[in-house]
């Protein structure tokens, strides 16, 4: 049996969050990201989830002046069947280490999947609806930043 658990709800509006929290981020560096699931999927008996698996994808936008070198993305989702932990999200077109010059974007996916035996409906939702999605880059001083892309709590 297969079950669609409440994805709408994972569904993140465009967040703006600049490196420094101030605007034009440091080195002139505004990353931007759009994220969305692209699909999921659980499977298990009746109200039961046994084996979910999620996709999300996110495109981040660098709309400030500067650059971002060796940008890397990374999610840190509540449910995997490692338990919690960080993964790193994989650039769809370009080559690693991805650069992002002002204006440029790029397409980052990160499939992950967990056994959740035992759990209702209502838990899984509250386990996929729980992440953070970060990235690190480097600014035209050779300085390492930290931005926050979206972070989603249990409803």
């Amino acid at each position: 049996m297969k079950l669609r658990l409440g994805l709408a709800l994972l569904i993140i509006s465009v967040l703006t969050l600049s490196a420094a929290g101030c605007p034009g981020g440091a080195s002139g560096v505004k990353l931007v990201a759009t994220m969305h699931v692209c699909g999921g999927s659980g499977s298990g008996a009746g109200e039961i989830v046994t084996d979910y698996e999620l996709d999300f994808e996110t495109t981040i936008c660098n709309q400030g002046s500067g650059t971002a070198r060796d940008v890397r993305v990374f999610v840190e989702p509540s449910a995997t069947n490692q338990g919690a932990q960080t993964m790193e999200v994989e650039p769809r077109q370009k080559q690693k280490p991805v650069t992002l010059e002002a204006g440029e974007c790029e397409t980052f996916v990160v499939n992950w999947e967990w056994d959740y035996t035992g759990s209702s409906n209502e838990e899984a939702n509250q386990l996929i609806n729980q992440y953070v999605f970060h990235a690190t880059w480097t600014d035209k001083n050779g300085n390492q930043v930290t931005t926050v892309l979206g972070e989603r709590s249990s409803p």
